[in-house]
């Protein structure tokens, strides 16, 4: 993993995956409200994005992982959290299971969960259509956030990485995700996971949460984000940080309130 923007210098250390949408820019607003003295975020970009959009590859998820874990040893972190927005959370899932002893809690902002997104056949469809369609993109942004806002605001999240986002990558990793099941495998972690859904997000509800995440993990706290949508880190930015950095800074205190 080339590519990835560093903030901080605490000793608290937290790596960030953005969604389908997002490059290493997609938590800025977010971060704008971090503890830079007690905590230090990496955020990763993925192979054909950003300034890794010319990088070769598999492009699916499990390359990521690996890169993410070459970019960990990098940076000589042996100890951190691990967070994800969206298809981000279900990365973020598997590096935990590849790295159990080193990963100390997860935070999925918006995730999908460990069985990954729907196969159906038109989720596919419409996903694979985000490749070279800004409109396809603006209506996924519009949906994800219940039709609240004006069409500017889609607009302004799908221009911001338009240009640097290679939409072969965007499919191929939207596919992967359909094709990955990791259910049973983080049934067997001991990792404490906080989960962050949006109020008005219409896929990745609270309900679907308890149904899946909450069942699957030993330790897990479940908290709505009032106001929010799928898009939490732009939309509710500072009680998403402030949700992700208490629950990083005492993750075992936290853990089981459901």
């Amino acid at each position: 993993m080339k590519s990835m923007k560093l903030v901080g210098h605490g000793s608290k250390k937290v790596l960030l995956f953005p969604g389908v949408l997002g490059t290493r820019d997609a938590f800025d607003e977010m971060l704008r409200y971090a503890d830079l003295d007690t905590f230090q975020y990496a955020v990763a970009e993925y192979r054909g994005y950003g300034q890794a959009r010319g990088d070769v590859g598999l492009l699916t998820l499990r390359e990521v992982v690996i890169d993410a874990v070459r970019l960990l040893d990098y940076l000589g972190w042996t100890r951190l959290a691990v967070g994800g927005h969206s298809l981000g959370a279900l990365v973020a899932q598997m590096l935990a299971i590849a790295l159990p002893s080193r990963v100390s809690a997860i935070v999925s902002i918006a995730g999908l969960g460990a069985n990954g997104a729907s196969a159906h056949p038109d989720r596919t469809a419409s996903m694979q259509s985000l490749a070279d369609s800004r409109e396809r993109r603006e209506a996924l942004v519009m949906t994800g956030t219940a039709g609240r806002y004006t069409e500017g605001f889609a607009r302004k999240i799908v221009a911001s990485t338009w240009d640097e986002i290679d939409g072969r990558a965007l499919a191929s990793y939207a596919s992967d995700a359909s094709r990955t099941d990791i259910h049973a495998e983080v049934q067997k972690l001991d990792v404490p996971i906080l989960v962050l859904v949006g109020e008005y997000d219409p896929n990745c509800t609270e309900t679907a949460a308890r149904a899946t995440t909450l069942r699957w993990y030993r330790r897990a706290k479940l908290e709505v984000l009032r106001g929010a949508g799928h898009y939490p880190t732009i939309e509710t930015p500072a009680a998403t940080l402030s949700a992700l950095e208490s629950f990083v800074a005492t993750p075992d205190a936290n853990a089981q309130l459901r």
